[in-house]
């Protein structure tokens, strides 16, 4: 009887502990699908749509038809891979490739003031990451480093990878920087609601897809 009623203590536990972990996952999917619909709807942003549709206007006035035939298909390819056929994962390269578009379209409308550099591993180009994840990042770079700087900015993004098969994505800008509060907080010390926050994505949403990703 004692070996019956252990077992029937064992098999409630197991059972409360699916729960547990059903529950858990259910609450990271519902969170995952608001970060990522957050994530679409920052791309439509109207802002960064005005913007550019404004400096196609004005190249237009000035009979740029070069200029505002590559902006348009840059938009244009830009939002493609934002949807990514509706997947919420895409490849390097596609991601690389999403943040060459929208680099474009920004050194139309900065013109001297922005100098950028891309540059990722060949051999990573099929690996599958989470979307939109760098985008945000250079964002920030421009509308808080290079923006805010005299004279011109240079912007580098690169993509590679470990010893040990880490893929490491770095972007780099020799803008003005943060004072050492943000840096502070950006490190995680301090409230994560106060890290900087972008037009569109926050560095937050970031930051919290790729942990319930990983």
């Amino acid at each position: 009887m004692t070996e019956v009623q252990g077992l029937a203590q064992h098999f409630n536990t197991m059972v409360s502990e699916i729960r547990r972990l059903m529950q858990e996952i259910e609450t990271k999917e519902k969170a995952l699908h608001a970060y990522e619909l957050s994530v679409l709807h920052s791309q439509i942003n109207p802002h960064f749509l005005y913007n550019t549709l404004d400096t196609i206007v004005w190249m237009a006035e000035f009979n740029e038809s070069e200029r505002v035939i590559s902006t348009t298909k840059a938009l244009a390819k830009f939002f493609q891979l934002s949807l990514s056929g509706g997947s919420e994962m895409t490849t390097i390269e596609n991601e690389m490739n999403h943040v060459a578009q929208y680099l474009f379209i920004q050194k139309e409308r900065y013109g001297e003031k922005l100098h950028y550099d891309i540059h990722f591993d060949p051999a990573l180009s099929a690996k599958v990451i989470p979307k939109i994840i760098l985008q945000p990042l250079v964002e920030n770079a421009i509308y808080h480093g290079i923006r805010e700087k005299d004279g011109p900015g240079f912007l580098q993004i690169t993509c590679g990878s470990t010893a040990d098969g880490n893929v490491i994505f770095v972007v780099k800008d020799d803008g003005v920087g943060f004072d050492p509060d943000s840096r502070k907080e950006a490190a995680g010390i301090g409230t994560s609601s106060s890290l900087p926050k972008l037009g569109g994505v926050g560095i937050n949403n970031v930051d919290d897809r790729l942990k319930l990703y990983y």
